[in-house]
């Protein structure tokens, strides 16, 4: 009998391969990976199903600032502030911000869609904040992929949402119409439903938030499980965003709890710029500053179209009334009475309660100091009047 030497007897028991543990460890590995996939959808599915009573997400304290930002082709094509009170009751306020506006400060010529596809979404809040004078800074952002939420929406099913009144868009060379009431929304129409030319019109911010709620709630149901775990990364790759999973169910919850009669939404003031063949959005420093005191201290809107201005000229200047007056009809103004009254040293704006924000804005318009008195002027049956005085002489 032939013996082998010993270090050759460990050689040939080394080559052998024990496919049984192989096997073992190949399928616990498995079994872990897929645990973790289902313990993550699962604490995703608690956080984001869909509540049976969607509410407003309160901050424990002061305000909360939330960005909400639409990117397509790495461009950002909407963007909006949502400024939400600890107070009960207080309505959210909605602060819409074309692509396209000046940021300054940053780089020259740099709107708010150049910044975050040159610098990310770090220096884009940063801009947002210096525009808003750091008065309502940012303290989360969500930043969602349009292309991403169609190829979902195309993957599972169409969503159904709701539409308050009719708009139209231009997506390319073709006009959309989207027509009030329930309407189901497929993959194809995404694009030019919420990455479109709106004009910025209050229908079409619904249209979006009503989309983000739905297209979440359908992802995060049991019916789609299967649909989550095979597509994890590319879902995660369709936003980004600071929120934990519990602030985006409260976010989703708030964007749901929003109702179109008890809204609160307006356009960042300003005015179109021309350069070449691009167009850029200024803001107009003063009125951004009326938008922010209305927003801090809870200042009702008004209906503008129901709304009569009188305008009285108290400082003597012949033709002063007049000219005024056709400075409010530029500005969207219904103007009433136009005529004189006893000289007066400071501008005075008289207002129904109602008309407080009226009052604040015209009195910025008129860029003075004006006094604003809650109260009817004797000589005027409108809930708005201005006494024009010594302090606009020379302007």
């Amino acid at each position: 009998m032939q013996y082998l030497p010993r270090s050759s007897r460990f050689r040939s028991r080394r080559k052998g391969v024990n496919f049984k543990k192989l096997g073992t460890i190949i399928a616990l590995a498995v079994f872990l990976i897929a645990a973790l996939a289902f313990v993550r959808y699962y604490s995703l599915y608690a956080a984001l199903k869909e509540p049976a009573v969607p509410a407003v997400w309160r901050p424990e304290g002061g305000r909360v600032q939330i960005l909400l930002a639409g990117r397509h082709n790495n461009k950002i094509t909407a963007c909006t502030v949502l400024s939400i009170s600890a107070e009960e009751g207080v309505p959210v306020s909605i602060l819409r911000l074309p692509a396209a506006t000046l940021l300054g400060g940053l780089a020259a010529a740099d709107s708010l869609a150049e910044v975050y596809g040159q610098m990310g979404i770090e220096k884009m809040i940063e801009g947002v904040d210096g525009l808003l004078a750091g008065r309502l800074p940012i303290s989360h952002y969500l930043v969602y992929d349009v292309q991403g939420l169609a190829e979902i929406v195309t993957a599972l099913e169409p969503v159904k949402i709701n539409l308050p009144e009719k708009f139209q868009v231009r997506a390319g060379d073709t006009d959309y119409i989207f027509g009030p009431g329930d309407r189901e929304i497929t993959g194809g129409d995404i694009v030019p439903l919420i990455a479109s030319d709106t004009d910025f019109l209050a229908a079409s911010f619904w249209a979006e938030k009503s989309l983000l709620v739905q297209v979440v709630n359908q992802l995060f149901s049991f019916n789609h499980i299967s649909y989550y775990v095979r597509n994890m990364g590319a879902i995660s790759d369709a936003y980004e965003t600071d929120l934990e999973p519990r602030q985006l169910a409260r976010l989703r919850d708030t964007l749901q709890a929003l109702e179109w009669e008890d809204r609160r939404y307006s356009v960042l003031p300003g005015r179109w710029l021309v350069s070449e063949d691009q167009r850029f959005w200024a803001g107009d420093e003063g009125m951004i500053e009326m938008s922010l005191r209305q927003i801090i201290e809870n200042i009702p809107s008004y209906d503008k179209a129901a709304l009569k201005v009188d305008i009285f000229n108290g400082n003597g200047i012949s033709g002063f009334a007049g000219k005024t007056a056709d400075r409010l009809r530029e500005r969207g103004y219904n103007v009433g009475q136009v005529g004189n009254t006893d000289t007066t040293q400071v501008t005075q704006v008289y207002y129904q309660q109602e008309y407080l924000l009226a009052a604040i804005e015209i009195s910025l318009l008129l860029d003075t100091e004006a006094v604003l008195i809650q109260d009817r002027y004797y000589d005027s049956n409108n809930p708005v009047s201005v006494v024009l005085g010594l302090d606009l002489a020379g302007r």
